[in-house]
């Protein structure tokens, strides 16, 4: 992969790039149709994950939620419908929703009514090709008894209504993704606020609540995230490392609060997942899996969420995979989707049995990923932070134990918290380790830094990859120079270039696909 690709500069125009890349690569990954459903789709072996296909064709599953009787819905953007899957039997319904658009948020209220988010621009309905000026939001409330739809229009023109989220009273709060306002509506008085966000053209997009019921949001486009308090109506912004290239984040997405207070934030422009202290200001970047070459630069980890036991999820939408990182093991498990190379997985969502459930939107499926699963592979160094120059070797022991045999070989690999892959080294001797017994491998990895690496504080993950799972070990690494360099600033490959670079290629290897499948996606489109 070459590097040394060109910076964009207008980097307010960088998510509408990620979502536009995510609408080439849907058009390159129709799945194929089936003749009967709901059917379980067939899987490489061992797999964790169970995927369900979607009975309309393309409907483009996105927003996803789990009621409290465990029944899964979720948001079929093409298709305007509001799809239900009942896990226990296996059975999908599907509501004709009344109105067109792009369906990005979803939740269920204590009453168990459906709220979801709705934007219409332009007549075109596919996720990501919808986000122009010139469009309607609204809030939408659908009454699972009777079956009815109601439509609360938002108040701004050309606002983008995005993610939604409810609060302890029962109102909805939402983001407004073009209208940068954050907007509430409250079902009792049936009264609307929007509150407007102090940055400009910020981007909003996810949201959630902390404990003491401040509203946090991402804003994607400003690289930074923002804090409401609903009671003095007053608004705090952070920025995410833009005063420091090791920590910098491109564009923060789906975010979730930990019992700490720290504030985790997936980063749609990069290969991590990211901590955000809000008392010290500091950042911590936790590298996922870089995908093939041949499939996607990085991982683009789009959403993410914490469960009851401090585990924090996350959907890695170029990565083609749902994983977790556990902080207190300081340990990484990833659970690639086998329908590939690239689902197009965006949103996950958290049953009350504690499973995780996702969508796909270019394969038009749902899948679960059962929270008894059992990982028979761990990997883990006695090395949980280090401190090293640019012209420094260091030996890292490691550790592989197999609880139960896997097949085949698996592949040691490593990951950088950076835009730069290159900027760590790491070799494994031996590199591919039997997994087809029971046992405890004690080995070693050798660790270099390029001098083109700019000094501050990574993460090194290091860990096994395989076909079924990827475990990882994070270490703490503090990069110092140790002498003047002559290389250009590698943070010139910064992600808005990884992104239009990708955008290209994807274009180009759909102009020597067949027209076939793009004019009957455009047809079905309009």
């Amino acid at each position: 992969m070459d590097l040394r690709l060109e910076q964009v500069n207008n980097r307010h125009e960088l998510l509408c790039v990620l979502l536009v890349v995510a609408a080439v690569i849907a058009t390159l990954r129709l799945p194929p149709s089936v003749s009967s459903y709901p059917a379980l789709l067939q899987t490489r072996e061992p797999s964790y994950i169970q995927e369900f296909h979607v009975p309309t064709p393309y409907s483009a599953p996105l927003a996803v939620t789990v009621d409290e009787k465990g029944e899964v819905w979720f948001t079929e953007s093409n298709a305007s419908k509001l799809g239900m899957f009942d896990p226990v039997n296996q059975t999908f319904k599907e509501f004709q929703v009344p109105w067109i658009g792009d369906m990005w948020g979803i939740a269920v209220d204590p009453r168990g009514a459906i709220w979801f988010t709705q934007y219409s621009g332009k007549g075109n309905v596919n996720p990501g090709g919808s986000i122009v000026a010139g469009g309607s939001g609204r809030i939408v409330r659908f009454d699972v008894a009777t079956g009815n739809f109601a439509s609360i229009p938002v108040p701004t023109n050309s606002s983008f209504p995005m993610r939604l989220r409810l609060d302890q009273a029962g109102r909805v709060w939402f983001t407004e993704f073009l209208g940068n306002k954050i907007g509430m509506y409250d079902p009792s008085s049936k009264l609307m606020r929007e509150y407007q966000i102090l940055t400009n053209s910020s981007g909003a997009t996810d949201l959630t609540f902390d404990s003491h019921g401040n509203l946090w949001f991402s804003e994607s486009y400003a690289r930074q995230l923002g804090e409401f308090n609903p009671q003095n109506q007053n608004f705090t912004e952070y920025p995410l490392g833009a005063e420091t290239a090791s920590q910098i984040v491109s564009s923060p997405v789906g975010l979730a609060v930990d019992k700490e207070g720290n504030v985790w934030v997936a980063d749609h422009g990069g290969n991590w997942i990211v901590k955000f202290d809000p008392a010290t200001l500091a950042i911590v970047k936790y590298p996922t899996h870089f995908p093939p070459e041949d499939v996607y630069p990085i991982s683009l980890v789009n959403d993410l969420l914490i469960d009851s036991k401090g585990r924090v999820w996350f959907a890695e939408h170029g990565g083609n995979s749902v994983g977790y990182y556990d902080p207190e093991a300081r340990s990484m498990v990833e659970f690639p989707i086998p329908t590939g190379p690239i689902s197009t997985v965006l949103w996950i969502a958290l049953a009350p049995d504690g499973n995780i459930w996702f969508t796909e939107w270019s394969a038009n499926n749902i899948g679960v990923i059962k929270s008894d699963s059992t990982v028979p592979l761990f990997i883990s160094t006695s090395t949980n932070s280090l401190v090293t120059s640019t012209d420094e070797r260091i030996t890292i022991p490691l550790q592989m134990k197999i609880s139960e045999a896997m097949s085949g070989n698996g592949t040691f690999s490593y990951a950088w918290g950076s835009y730069n892959p290159f900027d760590a080294s790491v070799t494994f001797e031996p590199k591919y380790p039997r997994l087809t017994g029971s046992t405890v491998i004690s080995t070693q990895a050798q660790l270099s830094i390029s001098t083109a690496a700019k000094p501050g504080n990574y993460t090194l993950a290091i860990g096994i990859e395989t076909k079924s799972v990827n475990v990882w070990s994070m270490i703490s690494v503090e990069v110092s120079s140790s002498h003047p360099s002559n290389t250009a600033p590698v943070f010139e490959l910064t992600i808005i270039g990884v992104a239009v670079a990708a955008a290209s290629l994807l274009i180009l290897q759909l102009r020597r696909r067949s027209h076939r499948t793009f004019e009957r996606i455009s047809n079905f489109a309009s």
